[in-house]
């Protein structure tokens, strides 16, 4: 009786020791990202919003990072980069986050007040600090802690029509009165060429808003776009579209990004504020394809408070919930590599985060890099917010009503700050 109550203990205590082992490993899976191990080698998931040519380039980057780490496998995921920081916050809710993803500088002060990423010590990134670009710095780093590696920065500029201008005999202008005058004396209607395309998105908005003085926040974190400054530059830009009549005549919607491109790279337009990311686009247009030189980028013109375009900063970031936090970092730390954005900035004509490579000899017969440092430069600093970045969709559809006659300034930027109140305490 006695060995049969043992033996039953027994499978009683190996019943209880399974019994654990399942739960903790349930436990484990609730805490968890969404990659894998594959016989004994890591599966990172990795979300990836680039698209273009940065996006044509990965595959290479993908083969080169397994070479060095055989290990280690990347799954990479497109995903839109206008849906990226929602599918983000509510793929760590579910518990499906990846690994990593290519995060916007705005996105990251929201993602780590909600404790969706992983600190990057100081310690684990000294060869990388000391080669990043201060303000590449400055937008990875969130109460002064470290949460992404950049991959670049970017701004806007000036990008015109050389051969327009030798045509009307007209200087690059300088100011914003220089500027409009240069549009209506470039404009010709019977010809269908236009001065200048407005694009009606709150980040283009920028040059034009604090060229007038304007922040969208004040140094208490309060939006302040309903002012003077905000008056001002939607003023100008009716200006420009109704009373000069110096842009495309159109109905203003909020999918005419790629209009403006191609409206500037076959000669209908003789100016546009983009990025350098547009470049190779815009060379291989009708207009500039015979002779890449007749496209001039300079700095945006000055208004009365000076001269501005916004900044931005794409970064590799960390999920709070990977499982493989140090194959996450070697990739992260990977696309900083020398060779990895000298290659993104021949690309893209984008400007790397990392400084030494601003010296590299292939970048050095590059005819518009120096255009945007300049303009980094210059560009005055401007009270940020947290949630900045979702300031500019909204204010984009009041400056496509107000462009369309279907609002007043007044009213459009009533509408902002009360909408934003609405949604942001």
């Amino acid at each position: 009786m006695n060995k049969a109550l043992k033996k039953i203990s027994k499978i009683f205590c190996i019943l209880a020791i399974f019994l654990f082992l399942f739960i903790l490993g349930c436990c484990d899976s609730n805490n968890t990202s969404s990659s894998s191990s594959e016989g004994g080698k890591i599966v990172l998931e990795f979300w990836n919003t680039m698209e273009g040519r940065e996006a044509a380039i990965m595959p290479e980057v993908f083969k080169a990072f397994k070479e060095k780490y055989p290990d280690i496998t990347i799954n990479e995921t497109t995903i839109d980069f206008y849906e990226a920081k929602d599918k983000y916050i509510k793929a760590v809710s579910e518990n499906k986050a990846p690994d990593l993803i290519r995060t916007d500088r705005f996105w990251l002060a929201s993602f780590v007040s909600k404790g969706l990423l992983s600190e990057i010590k100081e310690s684990e990134i000294t060869e990388e600090l000391a080669d990043m670009v201060p303000v590449a710095r400055d937008f990875v780093t969130v109460d002064k802690k470290i949460w992404a590696i950049p991959l670049s920065v970017d701004s806007l500029a000036m990008f015109y029509n050389k051969a327009h201008f030798r045509e009307k005999s007209l200087p690059v202008p300088k100011d914003l009165d220089e500027f409009s005058k240069a549009c209506e004396k470039l404009t010709d209607p019977s010809n269908n060429r236009y001065g200048f395309f407005i694009y009606p998105n709150g980040w283009y908005f920028e040059p034009f808003f604090f060229a007038f003085g304007g922040q969208y926040f004040d140094p208490e974190g309060k939006l302040y776009i309903k002012s003077d400054a905000g008056k001002k530059a939607l003023e100008y830009l009716v200006h420009l579209k109704a009373e000069i009549k110096a842009v495309p005549p159109m109905q203003y919607s909020n999918k005419l990004y790629r209009t403006m491109i191609n409206s500037f790279a076959t000669g209908q337009t003789s100016i546009i504020f983009t990025g350098p990311w547009a470049i190779r686009d815009i060379i291989a247009g009708s207009a500039f394809k015979a002779n890449n030189s007749d496209l001039g980028v300079e700095e945006i013109p000055r208004g009365p408070s000076g001269t501005f375009s916004p900044i931005g900063c794409q970064s590799i970031a960390i999920s709070s919930k990977t499982k493989h936090r140090d194959a996450a970092l070697k990739f992260a730390k990977f696309m900083f590599d020398y060779e990895i954005q000298k290659n993104f900035t021949m690309a893209n004509y984008g400007l790397p985060a990392r400084r030494k490579v601003f010296a590299a000899p292939e970048l050095k017969k590059d005819p518009y890099l120096q255009t945007f440092i300049r303009q980094l430069q210059m560009s005055r600093k401007a009270f940020t917010h947290p949630d900045q970045g979702d300031i500019y969709a909204p204010l984009g559809d009041k400056i496509i009503k107000v462009l369309n006659g279907d609002l007043t300034i007044e009213y459009a930027l009533s509408d902002v700050e009360s909408e934003w109140g609405a949604t942001h305490h």
